[in-house]
């Protein structure tokens, strides 16, 4: 293959999943110039890597995967961060038996500002950036973009069972957490 039908062809692999691979970085770390900079440091990798993939699996799969990655090294970097930074006063107050609740009030939910549905799924949203990280990516990649248990398993390195049993504990945690929002039983 000619240097430049590989350009060519990186370049629509580019066009056709950046905004899927951006989408599945910023649900996963909710900055949107970390999102915009991780979206790039992906296509970057991704680039330096094509001669070497194999098409073992679809090119969003194989992206995705680079993605996920990235954005986990970055969340483990911010973790470690915070802990020699100290608390921020946005983050909740743990204690021992339960979390008390944000010591600054977060004003974008407010009922004023937004209708029902958009409030619900900025819980929704909230509540799903709160799982634990194994659980958080199951959810955006099957949930938001619909990937197959297959794909996903893929993507995270782990079986189909592992990414069922995870989807599922996932969902069991925002089933819990939006029944008190929506006031029905968990």
């Amino acid at each position: 293959m000619e240097p430049q039908d590989t350009f060519h062809d990186f370049t629509r692999i580019v066009e056709s999943n950046y905004q899927r691979v951006y989408n599945v970085i910023f649900r996963m770390i909710e900055d949107r110039e970390e999102a915009e900079d991780l979206t790039q440091d992906t296509f970057v990798n991704a680039h330096r890597a094509f001669d070497g993939f194999r098409h073992e699996s679809q090119v969003y799969t194989w992206l995705y995967r680079i993605a996920v990655n990235l954005t986990k090294n970055r969340l483990d970097r911010r973790r470690r961060r915070r802990v020699t930074e100290g608390p921020s006063l946005d983050e909740p107050v743990e204690v021992e038996d339960d979390e008390l609740s944000r010591q600054v009030e977060d004003w974008r939910l407010a009922p004023e500002r937004s209708s029902e549905n958009t409030e619900l799924e900025r819980v929704l949203a909230e509540e799903v950036s709160r799982l634990r990280d194994e659980y958080k990516e199951v959810v955006i990649l099957r949930d938001y973009e619909g990937l197959s248990y297959e794909e996903i398993a893929i993507v995270v390195g782990c079986s189909i069972q592992a990414v069922k049993s995870r989807l599922f504990r996932a969902r069991t945690v925002l089933r819990k957490a939006l029944s008190e929002y929506l006031g029905a039983e968990p």
